[in-house]
């Protein structure tokens, strides 16, 4: 009861001195994966509440709905509105939805990179070319060969995949006994009347299926348990800095106002590569060497925060098209007509996609997309019937960084993208290049090299000089919050978690660790499912109030972790089981490990009890307020 007051009593400065207000789950990003946490968050703790922050505007508004585009944000082949490399750059600078990341001179091709970010409810999801493709079974692989990380494989992700869709054409990608039939997400392959020949997520009547469509829908929105903010910036983590550094919250920032939040159970950052990685240094989360240098308290050395990041290379050449089916210029597709024709029928151009097929792995090693263009800008060329090839190095070796600025810890970072730093990387552009090249002048899908001409086709050195000056992003970056074994090559571990801290999870592409070949909206969707399963299957994310944290340093670290050894603490007796233990009596607690040093939560009788940790016999710890060495 006097816990219970004394929560009162904080939970009423916090809101008299900050504005802030409490909620179980506080989520950060709403984008693929903080939306999909969101809901599952919702279904899995009926009880509980969450808060999804998000700094873009959300996908109902109607600001949203660019005038230079089309007047509804659910148009599939609106993705145009966002990215350059599709469209025009007059009707993508005025986009609404996104948000520009642009990265130092990278000296090893003397320019800068321009990275763009989908900032609206549903992220990327809402703003991409909706592309479904799965990874490979050998990426899988490569993931879970990491030590720790083995749940990550093909079978063990493969649930998630099907968990998530709704195949829409079974015949089509992969056998039926692979594919799901009952999730939120809906996977076609349909030629709707626009130009989808790959899978995509686009529904039946020809919308756009984002994560705020499939996750947030009605139903969510409305749940009275529910509270999405949006142009809410998060600036930092607010952390109960001691043994176990509790998150217990967020701070952000609103229309000027710097607003505190508390998350009661976690916190969970789904802010992307560029803000994750931003927000955890801001919050004290990173290198040491670098968050002294700025002044900001350490709560956590992690060297790797900020570091790996890296996307995919890509270079565009454009052909005449030998298989042109007529498509309408900037002018005639976002008529009136074409637009009613969408919104009544769900039919015509606006319904489309722009991939018609991708290639990627196989003998040649080669990653590869093939672009019909659904939008023909005018006057482009003079001539319609011209596609374009996307070529980019699925497996780059380059790597690049994110570090706070100076001027402003919570504003966009500095990013070095990396890109071409390793020679290998421009290799591979080039050999894929000329092989799709190949392939598709030998199947009579084109007909004439258009950009570059074909006089730089036939000078390597010329076409290397194009690659220099026309290489870009495929906006698949990752890799800045990488899940990893420890906390010298990694930020979180296979339960999304913080390394050194409490309830603070990471959920987004910053955690993989290896960029994936095949476009990532898939794989975010099948992740973001996992961590909300581990969440509840997770009691740390539970843990009770009154918990006593036993922490101890062990010196050579502890070689009885596993599901043999015997555990005590007092007179009861339970089994460790993947960071959390069931007692013989139902009780329940967690630990946590890193490196040689242990922390186990334990829930006593009552205040005043003395709680000793035993281990096959051997007296580990005893509650004490600080470390105890291991008596072997």
């Amino acid at each position: 009861m006097c816990k219970f007051f004394v929560y009162i009593i904080s939970l009423l400065i916090c809101i008299h001195m900050y504005n802030c207000t409490a909620y179980d789950f506080v989520i950060v990003g709403a984008g693929t994966s903080g939306a999909t946490v969101a809901r599952k968050l919702l279904d899995y703790f009926p009880n509980n509440t969450v808060l999804l922050l998000e700094r873009g505007l959300d996908n109902l508004d109607p600001v949203f709905v660019d005038e230079t585009c089309t007047p509804e944000p659910h148009v599939p082949v609106t993705q145009s509105c966002t990215y350059p490399t599709i469209v025009s750059p007059r009707r993508f600078a005025f986009s609404p939805a996104a948000t520009f990341y642009f990265s130092a001179n990278q000296p090893q091709i003397n320019s800068t990179i321009l990275f763009v970010v989908g900032n609206v409810t549903g992220g990327g999801s809402s703003t991409n070319g909706m592309v479904a493709l799965r990874p490979l079974r050998e990426e899988f692989t490569k993931m879970s060969s990491i030590p720790t990380l083995e749940e990550f494989g093909y079978h063990s992700m493969l649930a998630y995949l099907k968990k998530i869709e709704t195949n829409q054409n079974n015949n089509f990608a992969v056998p039926g006994d692979r594919t799901g039939n009952n999730g939120p997400v809906p996977v076609t392959n349909d030629q709707i009347g626009g130009f989808t020949k790959v899978q995509h997520t686009i529904t039946r009547n020809g919308r756009r299926a984002s994560s705020a469509i499939n996750y947030l829908d009605s139903a969510t929105r409305s749940n009275p348990r529910f509270t999405l903010i949006n142009g809410a910036n998060v600036r930092r983590v607010l952390f109960s800095i001691g043994l176990v550094n509790l998150a217990t919250g967020v701070e952000y920032q609103k229309n000027g106002a710097v607003i505190n939040v508390t998350a009661n159970k976690e916190v969970i950052l789904c802010a992307g590569t560029f803000e994750t990685p931003r927000i955890l240094k801001a919050s004290g989360v990173g290198p040491s060497a670098e968050l002294n240098a700025l002044n900001i308290p350490v709560v956590k050395d992690l060297p790797a925060v900020g570091t790996n990041f890296h996307d995919k290379p890509l270079t565009i050449a454009k052909f005449k098209y030998n298989g042109y089916n007529p498509k309408m210029n900037e002018t005639l597709i976002f008529s009136n007509a074409t637009f009613q024709q969408w919104k009544v029928n769900g039919t015509g151009p606006l319904t489309g996609a722009t991939v018609i097929f991708a290639i990627h792995g196989g003998p040649a090693n080669i990653d590869a997309e093939f672009h019909e263009q659904a939008i023909v800008p005018n006057n482009e060329f003079p001539f319609p019937d011209w596609v374009q090839i996307i070529c980019w190095n699925g497996s780059p070796k380059s790597r690049g960084s994110i570090t706070l600025n100076p001027a402003d810890i919570y504003g966009i970072g500095i990013i070095d993208s990396g890109i071409l730093k390793d020679p290998t990387d421009a290799d591979n552009l080039v050999t894929c290049n000329y092989k799709t090249r190949e392939i598709l002048y030998d199947a009579g899908l084109i007909t004439q090299d258009l950009a570059p001409p074909t006089s730089v086709w036939n000078d390597e050195a010329q076409f290397r000089n194009y690659i220099n000056n026309t290489v870009g992003p495929t906006y698949h970056n990752c890799g800045t919050a990488r899940m990893g074994t420890n906390t010298s090559v990694g930020v979180v571990d296979k339960n999304y978690k913080v390394f050194g801290t409490t309830r603070l999870r990471v959920m987004d592409y910053s955690i993989v660790p290896t960029v994936f070949r095949v476009n990532p909206m898939l794989i975010l969707y099948a992740l973001a499912e996992k961590l909300a399963h581990v969440v509840r299957e997770d009691s740390q994310g539970v843990v009770p109030s009154g918990v006593i944290s036993l922490n101890f340093v062990c010196t050579p670290p502890l070689t009885v972790l596993n599901d043999y050894s015997i555990w005590r603490v007092n007179n009861t007796y339970f089994k460790p089981y993947f960071y959390h233990w069931v007692s013989s009596t139902g009780a329940k607690g967690s630990y946590a490990v890193e490196g040689n040093s242990y922390s186990l939560f334990y829930t006593p009788v009552n205040n005043s009890q003395t709680v000793t940790l035993y281990i096959n016999g051997v007296v580990v710890a005893t509650r004490t307020a600080s470390s105890t060495i291991c008596p072997y």
